[in-house]
């Protein structure tokens, strides 16, 4: 029988740290909620899979490698077995990205390393017999919203900042599904995973807050008596919570709001799930390896004096967020290794099939995932088992965003990431 465990710890970092998310320097202030790690396990009799949800912006490959070298050790799993989520709260810190920030906090680090250990070895020591159940529903109204507007000059951007009038409209519509499984457990309180999908910048500032999805959870919790909440966020790469046709809103405030909008659907869900008959847990861990990305080298001296320019005085020249990303980019094309790596990792709960993408997937990700497999239950998650940044859709590469602008991939990203992901899915 189908056994599931719940476990939570707390992972906020010291005030003064480096607080990651946008362009500008930040340092922790205060903390307006704490940051967790929140882990689902899962048995069928013969294999365990674990799952931790980390309310950081991201997590470096290396790092995901080792802290699963590390729990594989505590809890005599496989490292495969092990998927690292992290919910990209733009309130939050980096672990291991760049050569600076969280890494360089010794204690910090070491500290983080246990606390995955024990989460993962809490999780299992709480694993009961359960039956899964798998809903879905959508939101009362939209609070997740695709960033690409068609302009009045023809141009399709992401972020039309001050530009609202010159807005002819938005292209698509993001993804408001909430999706749920809720675990019965005999004698022990049920447990609710949920999967949405969006940025969670909503809160802003310099203090410390798990953003959307730490207020879903607390709501959920509050609403449901003796229940654990877990949420992961999905597709997210190319939408956000304002909508630039109207006054974008923001603010811890909002980040409430949507918590309780995503809390609301878990509740109307609750009862009504459809039992999943099948039981088998797994998990499959694959690596995308594709030659960087190299157009725009001729134009090095060019962005390499924007980038110097910036970052004298981030004021200095008027530019536009593609602009400066694509600078970067031809910059750090100087050391970028030849290949870029990519996880995506597919984790099997019954019937449900939990597909990891190491980065900012876009919202046609899952969209080609669920139009292959029409029949097969999918849940996604972004920044899993590594954090190698926007991964764009292939018809996104054809415009000059920002997203596609700054990534170091090719422009078939795409197909191989859902190639990855579905021969994975097979394969469980």
């Amino acid at each position: 029988m189908l056994k599931a465990g719940f476990s939570r710890v707390d992972v906020t970092p010291p005030l003064g740290s480096y607080v990651s998310g946008y362009f500008h320097e930040r340092y922790a202030q205060g903390v307006l909620d704490p940051l967790e790690l929140n882990a689902l396990a899962c048995n069928d009799g013969e294999n365990t899979v674990l799952l931790i949800v980390a309310d950081f912006i991201g997590v470096d490959k290396t790092y995901c490698d080792i802290i699963r070298e590390k729990i594989a050790v505590r809890v005599s799993i496989p490292e495969d077995h092990i998927m690292l989520s992290s919910l990209h709260q733009h309130t939050s810190v980096c672990v291991g990205v760049g050569d600076k920030y969280t890494r360089n906090d010794v204690v910090y680090m070491e500290s983080l390393y246990r606390k995955y250990c024990d989460v993962a070895q809490m999780a299992i020591d709480d694993m009961k017999d359960a039956k899964a159940e798998i809903s879905a529903g959508e939101t009362a109204q939209p609070i997740a919203f695709i960033r690409k507007y068609l302009m009045t000059d023809g141009t399709i951007i992401g972020h039309p900042f001050g530009r609202r009038d010159e807005i002819v409209k938005r292209l698509e519509d993001a993804d408001n599904t909430v999706r749920l499984v809720r675990f019965r457990r005999e004698g022990a309180k049920d447990i609710a995973f949920v999967n949405f999908c969006t940025h969670p910048d909503v809160v802003k500032g310099d203090w410390l807050s798990a953003d959307w999805p730490g207020s879903a959870r607390r709501f959920v919790e509050h609403d449901l008596e003796d229940v654990s909440c877990l949420v992961l966020n999905g597709v997210q790469g190319d939408s956000n919570h304002s909508d630039y046709l109207t006054e974008p809103k923001r603010g811890y405030e909002h980040s409430l709001y949507m918590g309780r909008t995503i809390a609301d659907v878990v509740l109307r869900l609750w009862d009504s799930g459809r039992t999943m008959k099948e039981e088998k847990v797994g998990e499959r861990i694959g690596i995308v390896s594709l030659p960087t990305r190299s157009d725009g080298i001729e134009d090095y001296e060019e962005a390499k004096r924007l980038v110097d320019a910036l970052a004298a005085d981030s004021n200095a020249i008027k530019t536009t967020a593609a602009e400066r990303a694509r600078a970067r980019r031809i910059v750090e094309m100087q050391t970028a290794p030849l290949f870029q790596k990519l996880p995506i990792t597919v984790l099997r709960i019954g019937e449900l099939f939990v597909v990891g993408f190491g980065g900012e997937p876009f919202t046609d990700y899952a969209r080609e995932l669920r139009r292959a497999m029409p029949d097969t239950e999918f849940f996604t998650s972004c920044c899993a088992n590594g954090y190698e940044g926007y991964l764009p859709s292939k018809e996104d590469f054809t415009r000059e965003t920002y997203e596609s602008s700054a990534s170091h991939f090719p422009s078939d990203l795409e197909d191989h990431c859902i190639g990855m992901a579905l021969s994975l899915v097979k394969s469980l």
